[in-house]
């Protein structure tokens, strides 16, 4: 059985702290098309990004611990300039002179090596300082998108409530018109109307489903971009009913501004280049470093052929041996860089983070301004709205006191039938214009909360309607 969704789509007064109550089904399309959206599903990464590198900074102090293992074969020639030198007991001179040692030997070596950050000149501490404020950063710009597709979400709602609201107007003035059919029909037959008469309504009869068949056009459209939204299946959404009611603010909620979101994203930008250049100036500390290693190393096969002979044979002198072990082997120590003199480069850094701050600070000054101007512009939108809403409202109420007169003088024979159905097309045209004005309304109200930045996605549980369901 399909599910029901039926929303009393109506917005109420705001509470003083500006929170709107947005009905549960409402806020429920609002959380699913939050979920959907690619775009802050993207920006959800790249602070999770951001996270992964805040545990990598503070990871800095975490020892890192490597093992090694090496074989090589070793040959080489070591000469030595030696001098005059006779054998004590002997007298046998050695040669004088440069003389060379030929090595050969095999290596074999293992080690387990730590080594630890024991101070990093202060750069850990400033580098996760800024990214921290990175990441405020682009939680606040994720704020700023989800109530943009909030406010997308409720304004397609708000005008699929205005073709509703709209298609039902449009009927009620069919049923009116095929009721002037009908007693046109009878009064032809008696002689007291005239075909022309007839064609009259019969051309006002085609201009509604004219008219009508273009509101279904649109609301199709609208309900193709609600699906697109949320992901809710379009079978579902055609079942959505809604009504469209003017969102009023109190003087209080009128008043209050708060920081908006890009607004405190762009401060948090500013205070990571605070951290940076505290990183920058840091460089002159030193960075200390702790190691520990534990090895084995042997050397075996090992043979020096001296350029010496034994005066008893003649043969040249070797020497070999079958290893030469150095085992345990422990190393401990602390080891310290320290960039004493860089050339200019930190300093040209620092001051290119200098001007990346003023760059930011330019920035969130010229952007504060023209919201500013941006709020007074929505608050006067808004006010707006409210005396528009209420001047459609009156031409609303003559229009059907008009209409009225006019059926009454025309089923009396006083008045043409131009004239009447003149009557009704203005009637429908002020019906139509009072629905827009309070959407309208309700696109200026919600454009004011977010302006002074009240718009809030909290809802007050106590406000649900109770008939929504689902």
């Amino acid at each position: 059985m399909k599910r029901i969704l039926s929303f009393a789509f109506s917005f109420l007064s705001l509470s003083v702290l500006g929170q709107t109550n947005i009905s549960p089904g409402t806020m429920k399309l609002i959380q699913d098309a939050i979920h959907k959206d690619y775009e802050l599903a993207n920006s959800q990464l790249e602070i999770n990004k951001t996270d992964q590198d805040i545990k990598k900074a503070h990871e800095t102090y975490v020892p890192k611990v490597n093992a090694t293992a090496a074989y090589a074969y070793l040959d080489n020639k070591l000469t030595i300039d030696l001098p005059a030198i006779q054998i004590p007991g002997l007298n046998l001179p050695l040669p004088q002179g440069d003389q060379t040692f030929h090595n050969t030997s095999n290596l074999g070596l293992a080690a387990l090596n730590t080594q630890m950050v024991l101070f990093s000149g202060m750069q850990v501490t400033y580098g996760s300082k800024a990214l921290n404020e990175k990441k405020k950063a682009q939680q606040h710009l994720s704020d700023a998108k989800r109530l943009d597709i909030a406010e997308d979400v409720i304004n397609t709602i708000d005008q699929i409530a205005l073709l509703q609201q709209s298609k039902v107007l449009l009927d009620e003035s069919r049923v009116r018109l095929d009721k002037e059919v009908l007693r046109v029909n009878r009064a032809i037959e008696n002689g007291l109307a005239t075909p022309y008469e007839r064609k009259k309504i019969e051309v006002a009869l085609n201009q509604l489903a004219s008219r009508q068949e273009e509101y279904e056009g649109k609301k199709a459209l609208l309900y193709s971009k609600l699906e697109m939204l949320t992901a809710h299946p379009m079978s579902e959404l055609e079942q959505l009913v809604v009504s469209l009611k003017p969102w009023l603010l109190n003087a209080a909620a009128e008043e209050d501004i708060k920081p908006r979101s890009e607004i405190l994203a762009l401060e948090a930008g500013e205070h990571a280049a605070d951290y940076q250049i505290k990183m920058q100036k840091a460089k002159v500390l030193p960075q200390v470093v702790g190691m520990a290693s534990f090895g084995y190393v042997n050397l075996f096969n090992n043979t020096i052929r001296t350029p010496f002979a034994n005066p008893l044979n003649g043969q040249d002198i070797a020497i070999k041996s079958d290893n030469l072990k150095l085992y345990p082997n422990w190393i401990a120590g602390i080891g310290l860089k320290w960039d004493i003199f860089s050339g200019f480069s930190r300093t040209r850094e620092l001051n290119k983070l200098y001007m990346d701050k003023t760059i930011a600070e330019n920035r969130r000054k010229d952007i504060s301004e023209k919201l500013d101007l941006l709020r007074e512009k929505s608050r006067t939108e808004y006010r707006t709205a409210i005396k528009q809403m209420s001047l459609k409202s009156a031409e609303k109420v003559l229009a059907e006191s008009t209409l009225d007169l006019a059926v009454k003088s025309y089923q009396q024979g006083l008045l043409p039938v131009s004239e009447r159905l003149a009557a009704e097309t203005g009637m429908q045209q002020a019906q139509l214009e009072y629905l827009q004005s309070i959407y309208n309304q309700r696109k200026a109200a919600i454009q004011y909360l977010k302006a002074s930045g009240n718009f809030s996605l909290q809802q007050n549980s106590n406000n649900s309607d109770e008939n929504e369901r689902y």
